[in-house]
């Protein structure tokens, strides 16, 4: 990708890329910037008309779809596939990577950028001017073919593109071709790795809205509970934990929840900075018999 992008520049747009299978999760997140796209692909196309403030461009796609051809007048001679669209993102991990640029470009005579328009909640935006209008006559710029703007992802267009290439009868047997390549696309990066690490031999696992820390019970300070009486299974940690949750007041700092089994301590929450600051705090205490036993001890 160039260092700086201006308007003008035309760009791919891969149409053989994951979207939203579970075993890829957010795919709007992946980087691609190694990844070896394949020539014989066929590929949308695209051009910059406008770079917004916080990662926003406003863009064209055009008609044309096939390889990468070494004209881009033929790109742009076949005409808009659908009218312009706001993007975020596309090109910051090179999911959608430049291929020319055009230091001539015009947007007002080259994209007709008069009269591009959108659809705000009581305006419209034609051309970067705001008019106000009244609901009839959004209504009516509605029907007429005007959208709403609205900011879409790079995923998102994709599955758009091939929507309405499907309805065009073209097939592009995407879902084959897409797990055929399953093994040669980036790997999510793991964003926990540091925390995992340093909370050996507990386990963390974390997905949005969703996460738990969990122990083998059996694996550490058997001695300090059976200094107790207690046998240290699942349901002895739970009561540590809880202990310890009671003890410096995480119980008013957040919710959590137990689902704990003989063999293994477990714990939930629904909030990520919560559960992470007490997995710490309470490693921290468990790693330090002295602290640990003082804890059962009550």
């Amino acid at each position: 990708m160039k260092h700086e992008m201006m308007p003008g520049d035309i760009f791919m747009i891969p149409l053989f890329l994951p979207s939203y299978q579970e075993w890829r999760g957010l795919e709007d997140l992946m980087d691609y910037r190694r990844y070896q796209f394949h020539s014989e692909d066929v590929f949308a196309f695209g051009r910059l008309i406008e770079l917004e403030a916080g990662n926003l461009n406003l863009v064209e796609i055009f008609s044309y779809v096939g390889r990468i051809p070494n004209d881009p007048k033929i790109l742009v001679r076949s005409g808009r596939m659908f009218a312009p669209v706001t993007v975020v993102g596309v090109f910051s991990r090179e999911r959608w990577r430049f291929l020319f640029d055009d230091p001539n470009y015009d947007k007002w005579v080259d994209s007709d950028y008069r009269n591009i328009s959108f659809l705000l909640h009581s305006e419209l935006w034609k051309g970067r001017e705001k008019i106000r209008i009244s609901q009839q006559e959004r209504r009516e710029l509605k029907e007429s073919g005007v959208c709403d703007m609205v900011v879409h992802g790079g995923v998102d267009l994709e599955v758009k593109i091939r929507s309405l290439l499907t309805e065009r009868g073209m097939d592009l047997n995407y879902e084959q071709i897409v797990e055929e390549r399953r093994n040669e696309y980036p790997k999510p990066r793991d964003v926990d790795k540091k925390l995992k690490e340093a909370l050996v031999p507990f386990r963390w696992q974390g997905e949005r809205g969703r996460y738990s820390l969990s122990l083998d019970a059996g694996t550490l300070n058997q001695d300090s509970f059976a200094k107790y009486g207690m046998l240290g299974n699942g349901y002895d940690w739970e009561k540590a934990a809880s202990a310890f949750a009671e003890v410096y007041g995480w119980n008013s700092r957040g919710r959590f929840h137990f689902d704990c089994e003989a063999d293994t301590f477990s714990m939930q929450s629904s909030s990520k900075k919560f559960l992470k600051e007490f997995a710490l705090a309470f490693h921290k205490c468990v790693m330090d018999a002295g602290e640990f036993e003082e804890l059962l001890k009550g």
